[in-house]
């Protein structure tokens, strides 16, 4: 199970002010050489990301887009520095015309974004209705200074994707246990503090679910520790096969398990139940179940232990195993 990541993540974040700001250079580019339209892209595996567009290519699909920042540019004329060419046919009926008869194709330059060890890492598009050779040459430093600048802006926007995946790493860590998959306690009690917050402004119910395992004891009394491991990691995987994208199970203790429901009713709580009940059995799973809603508690913490203290209630009526009591006989997926 995967961390939750609750609103915009680093990237998504990096996404925004990187637009935001290559829109802006891309501005400044419009200033220095005034054509029908700037795009800039940042290279992603053996794709080219679109990351900002200006003028003419606003309206344009990100597929054609796309396709236009993979081009092969390795014969093209070079003026300034840049690289720069006709429309090709293949490209002339995905790039603007002024009319739907204008018979000119056009004109495009590239720049790459190159990082310090020379690798390159996206590129800048123009694209001009007329030649631009001599205003291309007139202008070349000033555009140079404007493409450093978004290569900064690029590479930054790269370190923070690895910012971002090494954060994920460290919520695994902090949130997930590492037997099961599922959130540890510490990510049990982060979830519900940010469910409750969500719930605090609509009407929405939730429901706790707290689930024991009756024989885990016995088990590693009787079979081993390593036994009792796949055991839990079964008893993981069965309650997370009947949720939905929306609930979270967590490990709180030992032998126990909590699963919080979003958008609960009693009849979507009663449901759940039944499910994890079935599904449970069908794998000789014995554990003890308790339910509550929390309409009938007042917050997820305090629906927490009235689901706690029921699912004990449950326990209380079984009788207690002997230590030679052989367990469950079924725990390998």
């Amino acid at each position: 199970m995967s961390v939750v990541k609750e609103g915009p993540g680093i990237k998504a974040r990096a996404n925004i002010l990187a637009s935001e700001a290559l829109e802006a250079q891309l501005g400044i580019l419009q200033i220095f050489l005034p054509i029908a339209g700037w795009l800039v892209g940042r290279q992603d595996g053996d794709a080219c990301a679109v990351l900002a567009a200006r003028g003419a290519f606003r309206t344009f699909p990100s597929e054609a887009l796309g396709r236009l920042l993979e081009n092969d540019w390795h014969d093209c004329a070079r003026v300034g520095g840049f690289h720069y060419r006709s429309v090709t046919d293949a490209e002339h009926i995905h790039l603007p015309r002024r009319v739907p008869a204008d018979p000119r194709k056009g004109y495009l330059i590239m720049a790459r974004l190159e990082e310090q060890e020379g690798d390159s890492m996206g590129c800048v598009v123009g694209f001009a209705y007329e030649p631009m050779v001599a205003q291309l040459a007139l202008c070349a430093q000033n555009l140079r200074l404007c493409v450093a600048a978004m290569a900064l802006v690029v590479n930054l926007h790269a370190e923070l994707d690895i910012a971002e995946q090494m954060v994920i790493e460290m919520q695994r860590d902090a949130f997930i246990d590492p037997l099961t998959g599922v959130f540890n306690r510490a990510g049990w009690i982060n979830r519900l503090a940010h469910i409750d917050a969500l719930a605090s402004s609509t009407d929405e119910d939730a429901a706790i679910v707290m689930l024991d395992l009756d024989f885990l004891k016995v088990v590693n009394d009787t079979r081993g520790h390593a036994a009792g491991d796949d055991l839990l990691r079964l008893t993981a995987q069965t309650i997370s096969s009947v949720l939905r994208s929306t609930d979270s199970v967590g490990r709180l203790g030992g032998d126990e398990f909590g699963v919080v429901v979003q958008q609960a009713t009693p009849a979507v709580a009663e449901s759940l139940m039944s499910r994890l009940s079935q599904a449970l059995n069908q794998k000789d799973i014995r554990i003890s179940i308790g339910m509550a809603l929390k309409s009938e508690a007042g917050t997820l913490k305090k629906t927490m232990h009235l689901a706690d203290e029921r699912m004990y209630a449950e326990k209380r009526k079984k009788p207690v195993p002997a230590r030679s009591r052989p367990g469950p006989s079924r725990y390998t997926a």
